[in-house]
């Protein structure tokens, strides 16, 4: 599966509707994916993933003991707030308004592709989020490639 790139704004219709954007249709369709499943994601963002990705990551999670609390309230959070949503023929996404709620989207959204999955984030929340972490981009690599 190609990775999800590139960062994007769109605005959110009426509806709920957000058209998504081009080079993340094209890893949805190579994935052969119709749908996505969007979720809560981690610090004020939704994930959104293939169905297969979300399966993968939900067995992950799964294999976690249940006997401690965190990985069981992680565990609802995580399965509970997923909704599968069909993307129409126009490539839009129509959000649930809990999820839309949850993250503090309104007219606009960023859609961040973030490798196996893409982050809506509320454009504000994002830049103050990318600002911040942009400044230990060079020492968060550090751990990342050990």
């Amino acid at each position: 599966m190609r990775r999800f790139t590139g960062k994007y704004t769109h605005t959110v219709d009426s509806k709920n509707r957000v058209s998504i954007p081009k080079k993340i249709l094209e890893v949805l369709r190579q994935s052969n994916a119709t749908a996505v499943v969007l979720t809560a994601g981690l610090d004020g963002c939704l994930f959104l993933y293939t169905p297969d990705e979300f399966d993968r990551i939900g067995e992950e999670v799964d294999a976690q003991p249940m006997g401690e609390e965190s990985v069981r309230d992680f565990s609802r959070n995580f399965h509970s707030q997923a909704e599968t949503c069909a993307i129409d023929r126009s490539g839009r996404l129509l959000m649930p308004e809990h999820l839309k709620r949850l993250a503090g989207l309104d007219d606009r959204v960023v859609i961040a592709g973030v490798g196996r999955r893409a982050e809506l984030w509320e454009p504000q929340t994002w830049d103050e989020r990318f600002e911040k972490t942009r400044t230990e981009y060079e020492a968060h690599a550090k751990d990342v490639f050990r």
